[in-house]
């Protein structure tokens, strides 16, 4: 099973500047499954045709993992 703080860990560094992440604000406001299905809908919809681009497959991963987490901890 993958932790908060593993998916955390995998996220930019540029969101880990304040005190607080904004992705642990999202989770603890109620938002995270919404945020995390609109942005793997939004980078899929960027790879919908040419050529598939590999960081955007990865970060849907990444969105995808925080859904798993989330169903773990409920």
């Amino acid at each position: 099973m993958v932790t908060w703080e593993d998916i955390k860990g995998r996220g930019s560094t540029h969101y880990k500047t304040g005190k607080v992440e904004p992705i642990d604000l999202i989770k603890d406001g109620g938002m995270l499954q919404a945020f995390a299905v609109a942005s793997i809908i939004k980078y899929a919809f960027r790879n919908r045709e040419g050529k598939i681009n590999k960081k955007d497959m990865e970060k849907i991963k990444h969105y995808a993992d925080m859904l798993l987490c989330l169903a773990e901890e409920e």
